[in-house]
C-alpha cells in the first residue's frame, strides 16, 4: 500500500472514530517507518495537529494554506514596495546607472502610457511577462491585448501572463485565455495577485504605484538592475500559479445568493452542517441543500472539492 494510501487511512479511521494519531495508527496495525511516513505526510498537509496529534477538518486546513500562501505573497509585495522606493529615493545617492529610469504616470495621463508600452511591446526582442488583477475587462481592451501577445510570439518573444482565478468565472475572460493559448501565449492563473505588471525583456516594467489602486497611477521602469526586483517577485508568482484548465469551469460567484456565501465562509472554517444549521437558524434539511446545490454549481463530486474549487475561484 502507498503512503499516501496509508494516510488517507489513518486519517479516516482518526475522523470517523474521534481517535488520535497514535490510537489510529495501532488499531490499524501500523509499526515503525509507516507510522512515521504518516505522520509526516498528515503534518505536511496540515491534517494533523503535531502537539495534540489530533485531526484537522480538511477544509479548515486547506483554507488555513490558502490564506498562509497569500501572506507570502503579501510580504513579497511589500519587498517590492521597499525596493521601489529605495530605487526612487536612495539608489541616485549612490550613483545614478546609465539605464536606470523612472517615469510616473497620473491616472489622468494613462494614454500616454499605454502608447510607449504598445511601441515598447513591439519592439521586444526576449520576453514579454503580465500580472493582472481582477479587472472590469473591456471587450476591446482584451482584444487589442491578446492581438499585441500574439503578435510578439510570432516575433519568436516569450509571452507569459498570469491573470486572477477569479477573472475565469467570466465567459469573455475564459474565452480571451484560450484565443491567447491558441496563439502560443503562456497563460497562467492565482488565487491572489499581488499587483498589475508588465514587463519587457527583463529591462522595463510598468507597475502601479499603489497595488489595487489604479487611481493612483503607475510607473515606467527602465534598467536592468531596477526591474530585477519584480522580475522576481514574477518569477515565484509564476513557479507557484495553477494552468488554466485546472480551474474548474463554474458560475461566477457573483451569483451565489446570501445564503450560499455564509455557507461557504462557514465550510471553509471547519464547521460542520448541524454547526451552520445552528449559526444560521435554518434546519439541517436546508443546510444539506444548500451544500448539494454549491456541490453541484461547481461541479465537484465532494465537500472537499467544492471548498478547493470554491477557493481557486476566490469565492472563500
Amino acid at each position: 500500500m502507498s503512503d499516501e494510501a496509508t494516510a488517507r487511512r489513518v486519517y479516516t479511521r482518526m475522523r470517523r472514530h474521534r481517535e488520535s494519531f497514535g490510537a489510529a495508527a495501532a488499531g490499524l496495525g501500523l509499526r515503525g517507518a509507516e507510522v512515521e511516513r504518516a505522520r509526516d505526510r498528515l503534518t505536511r498537509l496540515g491534517l494533523l495537529n503535531p502537539g495534540a496529534e489530533i485531526a484537522v477538518d480538511a477544509m479548515a486546513a486547506l483554507n488555513r494554506m490558502l490564506l498562509g500562501g497569500e501572506e507570502l505573497l503579501g510580504m513579497l509585495a511589500e519587498q517590492r514596495a521597499a525596493s521601489r522606493e529605495l530605487t526612487e529615493h536612495y539608489l541616485r545617492l549612490d550613483g545614478d546607472p546609465q539605464d536606470a529610469r523612472v517615469e510616473f504616470f497620473p491616472r489622468s495621463n494613462v494614454e500616454a502610457l499605454r502608447v510607449k508600452l504598445r511601441a515598447a511591446t513591439d519592439l521586444a526582442r526576449e520576453e514579454v511577462m503580465g500580472m493582472h488583477m481582477p479587472h472590469a475587462w473591456e471587450p476591446d481592451r482584451l482584444r487589442d491585448s491578446r492581438a499585441e501577445d500574439v503578435r510578439a510570439v510570432a516575433r519568436g518573444v516569450r509571452v507569459r501572463i498570469m491573470h486572477a482565478q477569479s477573472q475565469l468565472a467570466q465567459p469573455a475572460m475564459r474565452e480571451h485565455v484560450q484565443g491567447m493559448l491558441e496563439g502560443g501565449v503562456e497563460v497562467r492563473t492565482m488565487p491572489f495577485v499581488p499587483v498589475r505588471l508588465i514587463m519587457l525583456d527583463r529591462e522595463l516594467a510598468v507597475a502601479e504605484v499603489m497595488p489595487g489602486d489604479l487611481m493612483a497611477g503607475a510607473m515606467l521602469i527602465e534598467g536592468r538592475g531596477l526591474v530585477a526586483s519584480y522580475a522576481a517577485l514574477f518569477d515565484y508568482c509564476w513557479m507557484t500559479a495553477s494552468e488554466p484548465g485546472d480551474v474548474p469551469r463554474a458560475a461566477d460567484g457573483e451569483e451565489l445568493n446570501d445564503q450560499q456565501r455564509a455557507v461557504l465562509r462557514l465550510l471553509a472554517t471547519g464547521a460542520k452542517d448541524d454547526a451552520i444549521a445552528r449559526a444560521l437558524g435554518v434546519s439541517n434539511r436546508t443546510v444539506t441543500r444548500v451544500v448539494a446545490e454549491l456541490t453541484a454549481q461547481l461541479g465537484a463530486d465532494s465537500r472537499f472539492q467544492a471548498g478547493v474549487r470554491a477557493a481557486k475561484l476566490g469565492w472563500i
